[in-house]
This record gives structure tokens, C-alpha cells and sequence, in this order.
């Protein structure tokens, strides 16, 4: 566990180590016990057998150090350590009792059948019960018991062994006839030698109850001045072991200081009052949002210093809101979203008077990072920080920059990068010293990755026309610019890309949704209108775009973490190809890829979506992919962490946000993988191109983008092609307004109401009355509304469905209104 603190190189290895080492002295204890290896005349066995054993596992950090660093072989010696110990445990298990007739004889042979039922639920795996249990957790819960068990049956065997020499010892002396020297165990010397003064060990019978912990002897505990284990410490033992005070750190004068006075250019806005949500802060860039920024410079500097100075990110943007507005949030070390826990501390500091500033910290100091054994609180911290391309960016950035001076703090400006490539350079941070790197933490290095990536799987492929790519006059716009000088054309087996809506000079251009008209010689011009947002809700193209029919066509969103896909047909017919499609076609290929290259079996792949996700899609999937679905609560973090639970998981939003993750045993069989044709060792390659092709510290427009024009290449689809994979079915989204939001409870990854009782009962009543109908409702994050969303055969009967179950909504709101 405490090499898991942090994933460097050297802790990794000890990690894999000490497991080894724990695995393997299991091994070699086991046949001592059972065989009696320890008796003197069986020396020069045991002597063999130690020896045996170094030289394994020597062998075995040996490999693992200087051959290979295989994670498959790691997993599979380990194991075969395992099944040796089980084996012999429950033979020796089974003879002991038929021997002795006692209980707690059988006690190995039962705990190996338990550990073998608990590893269960690792193999046999079910997605999470209630958001809450899921099958890995219990099998950690599994192994608490028979810790406690094996300890106790240790006890009583040595007890027994006690016991019976101490019996053999009485019998021989008092037999004056029949007196023989007898031969001393290792045990027995051993005791003798370091216990001198014990005089005579009495025989302490073995209890016969499971878990009864035997007390040691009584001569044992008065000459060593021992108390009872049974018997309760005293309060001041307790105290002085486990309730010692924690020491409190002072906070030096002058950072304190610094930290006020940095903080004067930025006040809190009077009456405001600012929360940290599942995209950091956001809001109208001069209603406070310096004072916030400044604040989590701060978040980021004690984050990092609890991370064990890991590299933070702090990223400002706005993603997809107007021009005007702008944002910030941390990165953590893996290029993940902020810890929940610590979304607390951003929302409390970011509440703080400047005066106060130091105080909090100091506060904060010592509830986080304060350590009796280590000295969190004196390391370095780290952060590396970034913005888009909205004009309140420059001003922010200061304010950022005056927090982490004020605490002196490694910072690294990487300027104007889209969201994505930010998570990107801090994973490539916190890796650059592990097994697997992520890669350059630099905008080339990112470029590089993913061009020769998307090289290597475009082997043996060609893309059909080029694609025309609307970058919603957003930070995606000069960063497509810069990859597009790493990638090859079409002509060289490349991609050819046609690039509109890449305006940064304009801030108001940002996203624009709303149609803008002006005067232009006389005529009227209609501008801005872009983004994926807009092409999302308007269902419309971008008029920029000018795409002729079955034009493959994208859209970014502003800080060009989003996309999705679309065409007109020759009617001028509107399609969208959204997240839920990009993820189908991304998990059809990936898992086709594995079936050629012979390792389809060895791969648990899976497909994570909401319960916004369209039923056509998840019935694709499942029963024409033949693909596991896992359904969690809305939200990127939910989806991400599901994900992890695959070899290869994939997920996307229908907003068009997502990614794939490959986890360490599907990159090891990708790897390691001996190709039996040249049609496997092509999808081998292919396979190993989407691991770096492929943002996985987050969903990235630009990866994604990519990673859709490969597998649209490999099975040669045409936008329409594509969209006959199946037939999305009618929708409906209705927002009702309700008194208290918080009355709608909402289970099973938000598909089901909990409360108010008797509100899913109805919702069920009108879905099994609507042909393929599914409908559920939630309750919205910020404001007092829930979202109604349902779904049918027919357009009319999922609006039908959907009103239904609004009116269910607003009553059982009501009702609740009026009992309150």
C-alpha cells in the first residue's frame, strides 16, 4: 500500500517486489510447517530447500530487473506460488483433523476456501451496486477475515506444539525405567536459548471456539511483564500510543504576509459566493474570477505538496461558454480531475477574505499536510499551468502567478493549449521516471506521439476525401494548425483536412451559437455560428462549413476536449454522428483489431455510458457487439473511473466527450503477443498505435478525431455507412421547474427515483405502456429543476412519454412542497 502512495519507477518496482517477496516466503514457510522441515534431522532438507527458494525469487527480481519488466509473468508466477500453498495447506488440513479430531486443525484448508471465494468476485466482475460496492472492493473486503483467522490458527499450532513438548519432556522425566535422550527440535532449542529463565512451559490447551484468541501462558506474561491480551489497556497507554497530538505547524510571517499583500490586486466581490463543480469554476470573467484564480494557486501548491511534490495542473478556459466568460481547475498528477474531497478546499479558499488568506493556509497547513513521520508540509510543490485563447485569459494567468509566488512554487507557463494537451503534459510529468512514460512534456512531444501513432495505424489504410473541420474559433484552431505540420496527406497515406472557424483574433467569435447578422455592402452576413455545442443542440452545420452531401464534417468545442461528427445527405438533410456513435465505432474496431490479432479472449473490452446514452446504442452493443455495458451516474469522472475497471474501456458523452483506457495487463498482452500471421502482427501494430494515438488522461477533440478517421479507414465507411450501423431511437428532453430540487433522489447510475416514494411506480406505469419505451428523471446540479429525458419508437410517443412523465414530476414536487 505504501508503494502505491505514488507511481514512480523505484516505488512501482517495490511494489512488484515486496508482493514477490510476500508471495514467495509463503512458499517457502509452507512445506517447513507442513513436511516438519525445522526438526534437526531433516537439516539438511530444510537447508536445500532455503536455498531453493533465495535463488527463485532472485531469479525472479532478476527478470523482472534486467530482462523484462512483464507484468503477465509477474501476475502468473505469483499465482502459481499460490496454488502451491493452497494445495498443500488443504492436504495438510485434512490429515491434521483426521489426526487431532479439533477444529481449528482445519482452519488453513477453510481459509484457502475462502480466499478462493473472495478472489472470486476479482475474476467474476459486476458493475458497481447503488454507485457504491462493486466486486473489487469485496474482494478486499474478503481478505480482513481470514488475516485475522490465519493469526490465530498460528497461535493455537504453536501452542499445540508447546504443549506437546512440554507433555513429552514430563513423561520422560518421571519414566525412570524407560529414560533415552531424545532428540531437540530447532523449535525447542530455540525457546530454551532465548527464554532462559522461564523455567518449565507449561501445556496451554487449545480452545476449541474459532475465533477465541489464546492468551499466552501465564509465566510468559508475569516474567515479561505482559497484561492479558483480553484485558483493555489503560487509558493513558491508549493515549500515549494512538491519541498522541498532532504537532502544529507555524506558518512563516512573511509568506503569510506575502499571500495578503499578493492577493490585494484580486478582492472577493461582496455577496458572491463561488462553488467548485465537475468543471472547476466558472462564470463572467469580471465578477471575481481573479480573486478564484488566485485562490486555487493556492489549492495547487498544497496539493502538490501532499501528492508528494507531483506536478499539478491548473488549466483557464471555459470550455463551450461565451466569450465572456472564462474558468480554472486543477489537474492531478495522472491528468485526472481534482480529488472530490479537495474540491471542498478550492470552494473554501476561494470563499476567503484576502486578509485571511494566510491564516486559511496555515489552517489548512495542518489538517492536510501536517505528519508526525514525514514532513508533507516542508516539500516542494509543483505546478504547471495553461489558458485558452479568451482575452481574460493574460489578466487571470497574473493573478495565478501571484498566489504561487507568494508560496514559491516551481511553475512552468506552457502558454495558450487546448485543455487536453495540459492533462497531457502533467500525466507526461509525474511518468517521465516510470515503466511507461507517457511521453515529451512539451507541445512537440505531443504533436510527435500522436502523429507517428496515427502513422503506424494508418498502415495498410486509406481515408476517403477529405474531412472539414469546424474548430469553434477556439483554442483547437492554431493547435490543429501546428499538428496538421506533423501529420502526412493524403497523398503520402495521410489525412487531408479542410479547417474553418479558426478565428482567434475575434474573442466574440468564441462558440457562437446565437445567428449573428451584419451590414456588409449593402447585404446581411451571417457569422460566428460554430462549435460542437451548437451543431449539438441546433442539430444544424455550421454555414461556414459549405460541406457538400455525404461531406464528412467536425466540430471542436472551444478549448477542444469535445467533437462530434456529421453529414448532409442529398435531401440537405441534417445527421449527427455524436458521442454515443463515436464510441460504438471506436469499440467495434478496437475489439475487431483484438479478435484478428488472436487475443480477444485475453481482453475484457467494455463500453461506459450514461443513462442519456440512447437505448439503440446500448442494444448495438450489447447484442450485435457483443460487448459488456456499464451505466454509471452523469458526469466525466464517473465514466472514467468505470472505465479503469476494463482492459480496455471506452466511453464517451453524447455531448461528444470521451476516450479509451488501456490498463497495464492489456498493453503487456498487446506488447508481448507472438504474431502467428502477417493479418495478426498488422492488428498487433494497429492495436499498439491507439495506446499512444489515444489521449487516456482525458477525452481530447484532436486524439479522438484521429482515432475516427483510422476506424472509419479500416472498415473503408462512408459517413452514411457508418450511420446505418443502427437507427437512433426518437427523444425527448423536457426540464421541469420544481420548489426543491433536492426532494428527487435518484439510484441506479441516476435511471430510477429513490424518493419521492411512489414517483418511479408511476414513471414505470407509462413506459410499459409506450412501445420500446425508457424515460427516468434526475434532478439538476444548480438549479431547482429536474431533467425529464425519454425515449420511444416514435417521435410522437417519446414526447408523449416524456410529458408524462413531467406531469409526475411536477406533482410529486408539489406534494412534497406542501407537506413541508
Amino acid at each position: 500500500m505504501i508503494f502505491h502512495s505514488r507511481d514512480f519507477n523505484l516505488t512501482e518496482k517495490l511494489d512488484y517486489y515486496a508482493a514477490g517477496a510476500s508471495v514467495f516466503y509463503g512458499l517457502y514457510y509452507t512445506p517447513i510447517r507442513v513436511f516438519r522441515l525445522e526438526q534437526s534431522k531433516k537439516e539438511r532438507l530444510l537447508n536445500i530447500w532455503t536455498w531453493t527458494c533465495l535463488a527463485l525469487y532472485a531469479a525472479h527480481v532478476s527478470y523482472l530487473t534486467f530482462w523484462r519488466w512483464d507484468y503477465t509473468y509477474n501476475m502468473a508466477a505469483n499465482v502459481v506460488a499460490g496454488i502451491v500453498q493452497n494445495i498443500l495447506w488443504s492436504w495438510f488440513s485434512i490429515t491434521r483433523y483426521r489426526k487431532m479430531h479439533k477444529i481449528w486443525a482445519a482452519w488453513p484448508g477453510l481459509i484457502v476456501a475462502w480466499i478462493v471465494f473472495a478472489m472470486s468476485f476479482e475474476l467474476l466482475d459486476f458493475p458497481p451496486v447503488g454507485g457504491m460496492i462493486d466486486a473489487h472492493s469485496l474482494w478486499h473486503l474478503g481478505t480482513v477475515l481470514p488475516t485475522y483467522w490465519w493469526y490465530n490458527f498460528l497461535l493455537k499450532d504453536a501452542q499445540e506444539d508447546m504443549a506437546v513438548s512440554s507433555s513429552s519432556s514430563s513423561t520422560s522425566s518421571s519414566d525412570e525405567e524407560d529414560r533415552r535422550p531424545r532428540p531437540r527440535t530447532r523449535r525447542q532449542s530455540s525457546i530454551s536459548q532465548i527464554l532462559p529463565a522461564l523455567g518449565e512451559v507449561p501445556a496451554y490447551p487449545p480452545s476449541e471456539r474459532f475465533f477465541d484468541p489464546p492468551r499466552p501462558p501465564k509465566v510468559f506474561r508475569d516474567r515479561l511483564g505482559l497484561s492479558p491480551l483480553r484485558s483493555r489497556p489503560k487509558a493513558e497507554t491508549m493515549d500515549s500510543i494512538f491519541n498522541q497530538p498532532k504537532p502544529v505547524v507555524k506558518i512563516q510571517d512573511e509568506v503569510k504576509s506575502a499571500l495578503v499583500q499578493n492577493a490585494a490586486p484580486y478582492p472577493l466581490p461582496e455577496g458572491k459566493r463561488f462553488q467548485y463543480g465537475t468543471a472547476g469554476f466558472r462564470m463572467k470573467a469580471d465578477l471575481g474570477l481573479d480573486h478564484v484564480v488566485y485562490a486555487v494557486g493556492i489549492v495547487a501548491a498544497l496539493r502538490s505538496k501532499r501528492r508528494n511534490e507531483a506536478t499539478i495542473g491548473v488549466m483557464i478556459t471555459a470550455s463551450h461558454n461565451p466569450a465572456e466568460d472564462n474558468g480554472v481547475k486543477v489537474v492531478d498528477p495522472m491528468g485526472d480531475m481534482l480529488e472530490q474531497e479537495w474540491e471542498e478546499y478550492a470552494t473554501k479558499l476561494a470563499n476567503t477574505e484576502n486578509a485571511l488568506f494566510g491564516d486559511v493556509y496555515e489552517k489548512l497547513t495542518n489538517d492536510l499536510l501536517v505528519d508526525p513521520v514525514h514532513q508533507v508540509h516542508t516539500r516542494k510543490s509543483r505546478v504547471v499551468f495553461a489558458r485558452d485563447t479568451r482575452a481574460s485569459g493574460p489578466h487571470l494567468i497574473k493573478a495565478l502567478k501571484a498566489s504561487l509566488d507568494a508560496l514559491h512554487v516551481e511553475y512552468t507557463d506552457y502558454g495558450i493549449l487546448t485543455t487536453p494537451m495540459l492533462h497531457h503534459m502533467v500525466r507526461c510529468h509525474n511518468t517521465k521516471n516510470s515503466p511507461r512514460p507517457f511521453g515529451e512534456a512539451s507541445e512537440a512531444g505531443y504533436y510527435k506521439k500522436m502523429a507517428n501513432a496515427f502513422k503506424k495505424a494508418m498502415y495498410g489504410r486509406k481515408i476517403k476525401g477529405h474531412l472539414t473541420v469546424d474548430c469553434a474559433n477556439g483554442v483547437g484552431g492554431p493547435k490543429l494548425h501546428d499538428l496538421l505540420k506533423y501529420l502526412p496527406n493524403a497523398s503520402n497515406d495521410g489525412i487531408d483536412i479542410k479547417v474553418v472557424n479558426d478565428d482567434v483574433i475575434k474573442p466574440e467569435a468564441l462558440n457562437y451559437e446565437v445567428m449573428l447578422s451584419v451590414a456588409c455592402n449593402n447585404s446581411l452576413l451571417i457569422i460566428f455560428q460554430c462549435g460542437a455545442d451548437y451543431v449539438k443542440t441546433k442539430q444544424r452545420a455550421p454555414p461556414s462549413s459549405n460541406a457538400v452531401p455525404f461531406e464528412r464534417c467536425c466540430s471542436l468545442d472551444g478549448d477542444a476536449d469535445r467533437i462530434v461528427y456529421y453529414f448532409i445527405d442529398d435531401n440537405k438533410e441534417f445527421h449527427l454522428l455524436d458521442g454515443d456513435r463515436i464510441a460504438t465505432l471506436a469499440a467495434n474496431f478496437i475489439a475487431d483489431q483484438a479478435r484478428i490479432a488472436g487475443i480477444g479472449d485475453k481482453l475484457k473490452i467494455g463500453v461506459v455510458q450514461t443513462a442519456y446514452a440512447n437505448g439503440a446504442s446500448t442494444e448495438y452493443i450489447q447484442k450485435v457487439m457483443k460487448l459488456p455495458v456499464d451505466c454509471t451516474p452523469t458526469g466525466v469522472k464517473h465514466l472514467h473511473h468505470a472505465a479503469k475497471r476494463f482492459d480496455i474501456g471506452v466511453y464517451f458523452e453524447a455531448n461528444g466527450h470521451g476516450t479509451v483506457l488501456f490498463n497495464d495487463n492489456a498493453i503487456d498482452i498487446i506488447k508481448s503477443h507472438d504474431p502467428q500471421s502477417p493479418g495478426q502482427k498488422h492488428a498487433l501494430e494497429s492495436l499498439d498505435a491507439l495506446t499512444d494515438l489515444i489521449n487516456q488522461a482525458v477525452g481530447d477533440a484532436l486524439s479522438d478525431m484521429l482515432l475516427t478517421e483510422v476506424a472509419l479507414a479500416h472498415r473503408a465507411w462512408s459517413p452514411q455507412d457508418w450511420m446505418n450501423t443502427y437507427i437512433d431511437l426518437p427523444n425527448k428532453l423536457v426540464r421541469v421547474v420544481v420548489p426543491d430540487r433536492n426532494v428527487f433522489k435518484a439510484v441506479d447510475a441516476e435511471r430510477r427515483l429513490e424518493s419521492p416514494a411512489g414517483a418511479q411506480a408511476r414513471i414505470d406505469h407509462y413506459v410499459n405502456l409506450t412501445n420500446r419505451g425508457r424515460a427516468f428523471a434526475r434532478a439538476s446540479g444548480t438549479e431547482d429543476a429536474v431533467r425529464v429525458y425519454a425515449e420511444a419508437h416514435s417521435a410522437r410517443d417519446a414526447e408523449k412519454l416524456a410529458n408524462q412523465v413531467a406531469e409526475v414530476v411536477e406533482a410529486y414536487g408539489m406534494r412534497a412542497a406542501s407537506k413541508s
